[in-house]
């Protein structure tokens, strides 16, 4: 099996060496490696480890399906700390033209390995990557250098920090410079692993748009989801229990007349928008995203909020009698359906995501030739129909007794979205069969 990377354990020190399979976030810092890797399009790969690691590294690689892993190849320290002949053998009969080179305690992200790809290789040389004037411990070397290793070891085993050196010694070297915005961060002892997870935390929140989800939300859900994460509870049953809790909010709202009852409701869609987060975090900092994953999280967002604009609409009728209720509920029920089909539509045909946020990313974000008033009142509209701004809304007309008052104002808005959206799907249609059309019309004369 040829392999396009090798994560190598340091052995420079018997604490870095320790570090490759102590946990971060509830992940082992080489298997994050490993799925690092996978998610940059790396489909095989090999693990250079010391003989005491193996067993743990495979019974935690257990925990994934095969499906998600790549091929995998182990290779063990023959010596001591050392690279003998026959494993530098090893290595060059299995390596492509390029191998990447990784230190097992480094945390990376996949937009990295994609900026090695793009980068040529020197002639006979290799590609190093640093942080300013630092130097990262992630390289990618020729077949010509693995050979200078091969003949290096024949005289002695050497360790891998030397094999590295004899490694990068000769050829001419090409510069990655790493972005400020892809993080890294290498853990050289055990009490950097905290600062390590709120790296990663960090990491997840500054990729969040919007100042409700970014600087409320995320602050509370990324903590409860390290905390998740050590336990390895799984997305799905996060998911679960945020179903229960937001058809819970609409039966408290449902009352119509008791305050603390309507504020409970509230204070429970708010709590079911924040756990929102905590399944997909927790899915990211573990690498357990899945497609059923994402189903189940949509599922569980159009769950909470239908039962909390069915309370919604039977507590308005509850508190005023008024037939008012049910006209004004119809309408935001339709319009809101229209809106999520136009949505689903869309993720169906062009994407194999089943999130919703996905839509904003790979749809409005590039809209191009709109009227320009049109344009503002995406850019600023989507923000309002996101849950996590409209749930903080809700919360605050609760605390002051106005929470009814939504369902006049989230008709106006889904009734908006729905004839943006609606306006937009024409349109489109409308542009891609006009072509078409021409070219009949000039294929007949």
């Amino acid at each position: 099996m040829k392999t396009e990377a090798l994560i190598y354990v340091p052995s420079d020190t018997p604490e870095a060496m320790a570090m490759a399979t102590r946990k971060v976030a509830g992940v082992p810092l080489i298997i994050r490696g490993v799925m690092t890797l996978k998610q940059s399009g790396i489909k095989s790969l090999s693990l250079l480890i010391a003989s005491s690691q193996r067993e743990r590294i495979v019974r935690f690689l257990g925990r994934y399906n095969d499906s998600v892993l790549p091929e995998i190849k182990i290779l063990e320290y023959e010596e001591h700390y050392g690279i003998s002949e026959e494993l530098a053998k090893k290595v060059v009969e299995n390596a492509f033209e390029r191998l990447l080179l990784i230190n097992s305690n480094l945390i990376f992200e996949k937009e990295l390995i994609h900026l090695f790809k793009e980068t040529p290789m020197p002639q006979g040389g290799s590609i190093r990557c640093k942080a300013g004037a630092h130097s990262i411990p992630m390289y990618e070397v020729s077949s010509n250098a693995i050979e200078r290793l091969h003949k290096e070891v024949a005289v002695r085993p050497r360790s891998i920090e030397t094999a590295i050196r004899i490694m990068l010694e000769g050829g001419d070297v090409a510069i990655v410079n790493k972005p400020a915005e892809i993080n890294t961060f290498l853990v050289t002892h055990c009490r950097e692993r905290a600062v390590a997870e709120k790296s990663l935390a960090e990491a997840i929140r500054l990729r969040i748009d919007g100042p409700v989800a970014r600087y409320i939300n995320k602050r509370i859900s990324l903590p409860v989801s390290l905390i998740l994460s050590k336990l390895w509870i799984s997305p799905n049953t996060i998911t679960a229990f945020n179903i229960i809790v937001g058809v819970f909010s609409g039966v408290f709202v449902a009352d119509g007349n008791r305050y603390h009852y309507i504020l409970a409701g509230a204070i429970l869609f708010q709590l079911a928008s924040i756990i929102d987060g905590c399944d997909g975090e927790v899915a990211k900092l573990t690498f357990r995203a899945t497609k059923f994953g994402q189903y189940a999280d949509t599922l569980c967002d159009n769950l909470s909020l239908g039962s909390f604009i069915t309370g919604l609409i039977a507590g308005y009728w509850r508190q005023t009698h008024s037939y008012v209720a049910f006209y004004i509920g119809s309408i935001l029920v339709f319009t809101t359906g229209v809106t999520f089909f136009w949505m689903i539509r869309f993720l169906k045909k062009n994407t194999d995501s089943a999130s919703l946020v996905t839509y904003d990313k790979q749809y409005l974000s590039k809209l191009k030739e709109q009227p320009k008033f049109l344009m503002i009142f995406i850019k600023y509209g989507k923000y309002l129909l996101k849950k996590d701004v409209f749930s903080f809304m809700f919360l605050c007309s609760a605390i002051f007794g106005v929470l009814y008052w939504w369902l006049f104002l989230a008709t106006l808005g889904t009734s908006s979205a729905a004839i943006v959206l609606t306006y937009l799907n024409i349109a489109e249609s409308l542009k891609k069969r006009t072509p078409t059309v021409i070219a009949s019309e000039g294929k007949n004369l």
